[in-house]
């Protein structure tokens, strides 16, 4: 019998959809190949057989997409396995369930990053902000390269070529790419999703080269630090208080960069950090309570009325933020504050960073023999012993206090040029 040809199978499709019913016509040169033509006068190649007595049918796809040459050399192989015993409808209804089962990279990331969110929820583990980052990090690095593969398939090379990917995006970059696969496919193991890490034994370094050595924390002298603090005047009031209270308190940029006034009672003279915000968070709850000496909270009045009805302590910065809160345009426009300020003072002190008015902060206490206990405390620092991290739950508030006084009391005198031969001078001061 001679097969079906093109034009037989155009005049099928278009009387089916002329006639509006299913027809149907055999090949004739393989057994049970036949084109199904529907109402709609689209067409499908299926082969049709018979196994235990009942007789089934396997689809092998659309016409004209599978030419009638490709659908009679497929039909010719599933007759084979059908002759074999082989129920091949069955077996194709099987590999697609093990399709829908096998976890991508992507997919594995959609569980990981629920798992993680849960613990934001619960204001424990990664922070929302770090959350963020790290999505971005998939999205960017790791989706385009390797996201569609099957997550246990994936192979050290594979993760190396997503790692210099990320490279290109900045010198930090490829550090954090690198633990945020770690961590995922460490997930996958957890899951059973991976039967292994193919993280596990690269080495950043083996990577992308020999890394820059982090930055070394600066701590303002004392020549240097009143200099600095007799020149904070040129600054815009707001981004003024905001480093002096910086200094005293040794917060992180963050912490004020995203401080509400709610957070604040003068009344009480403290400043309450939340929780979530919070970079100890591990061995602590509630939020971090900073004891304010009075000169401090008259800042923070100024600030808050400065401020007026917003929510934040700080203002937006009006070219980047253009009037939308943006907690980064903060913290560069601190930075470029204290940059511009000692560019025009003569840099009569080292160029700091914000977070080094933390390293300044933390020295001088150390130097004003506070000790260790309420230094920690002070900056919101775990103890070093796991011991005392878990059972020490005590928060030196009256101790910090103390402290803050005699550390606020340091930097007037420096600020005065008073009392500057009682005052030690920090090593490596300019």
């Amino acid at each position: 019998m001679a097969g079906i040809t093109d034009k037989q199978a155009r005049a099928l499709l278009s009387r089916a959809k002329g006639e509006g019913k299913k027809l149907t016509q055999a090949d004739g040169t393989v057994p049970g190949l036949t084109l199904v033509a529907t109402m709609l006068g689209t067409g499908s190649w299926r082969v049709r057989y018979y196994i235990g007595g009942k007789q089934k049918e396997a689809t092998i796809g659309q016409y004209p997409t599978w030419s009638i040459a490709d659908a009679r050399e497929k039909a010719k192989k599933l007759r084979m396995q059908v002759d074999d015993g082989v129920d091949v409808a069955l077996e194709k209804r099987k590999r697609k369930q093990e399709a829908l089962s096998v976890v991508t990279v992507d997919k594995l990331a959609e569980e990981y990053f629920a798992k993680v969110e849960k613990g934001v929820a619960l204001r424990t583990g990664m922070r929302p902000h770090t959350l963020k980052q790290r999505k971005s990090i998939h999205e960017r690095y790791v989706a385009p390269l390797i996201g569609r593969f099957e997550a246990s398939s994936i192979t050290p090379a594979q993760v190396v070529n997503v790692v210099k990917k990320a490279e290109a995006g900045g010198k930090t970059l490829p550090d954090i790419t690198l633990t945020h696969c770690n961590l995922l496919f460490a997930h996958g193991i957890g899951s059973g999703a991976c039967t292994s890490n193919p993280c596990r034994d690269l080495k950043l370094s083996a990577i992308v080269g020999p890394q820059e050595p982090p930055k070394q924390r600066i701590a303002l002298g004392a020549e240097e630090l009143g200099n600095f603090l007799r020149e904070l005047h040129k600054m815009p009031r707001p981004y003024e208080l905001a480093v002096r209270l910086m200094l005293l308190t040794g917060v992180r940029i963050n912490t004020i960069a995203e401080a509400r006034q709610e957070e604040f009672k003068p009344d009480f003279a403290v400043w309450e950090v939340p929780h979530d915000r919070r970079k100890n968070r591990r061995h602590t709850t509630g939020p971090f309570v900073i004891p304010l000496p009075a000169q401090a909270v008259e800042w923070v009045q100024e600030l808050l009325k400065l401020a007026d009805r917003d929510e934040y302590l700080l203002p937006v910065n009006p070219i980047r933020g253009a009037g939308v809160r943006n907690p980064l345009s903060k913290r560069t426009t601190i930075g470029g504050w204290i940059d511009r300020v000692r560019n025009e003072s003569g840099g009569t002190w080292r160029r700091i960073t914000p977070h080094d008015l933390r390293a300044t902060c933390k020295s001088w206490l150390s130097e004003l023999r506070i000790d260790y206990e309420t230094r920690q405390r002070y900056l919101d620092h775990a103890l070093d012993s796991t011991v005392d991290q878990i059972y020490d739950k005590a928060d030196y508030r009256e101790h910090r206090l103390a402290a803050a006084n005699k550390w606020l009391s340091c930097l007037n005198n420096l600020e005065t040029g008073t009392a500057q031969e009682n005052v030690i001078k920090l090593p490596g001061a300019a």
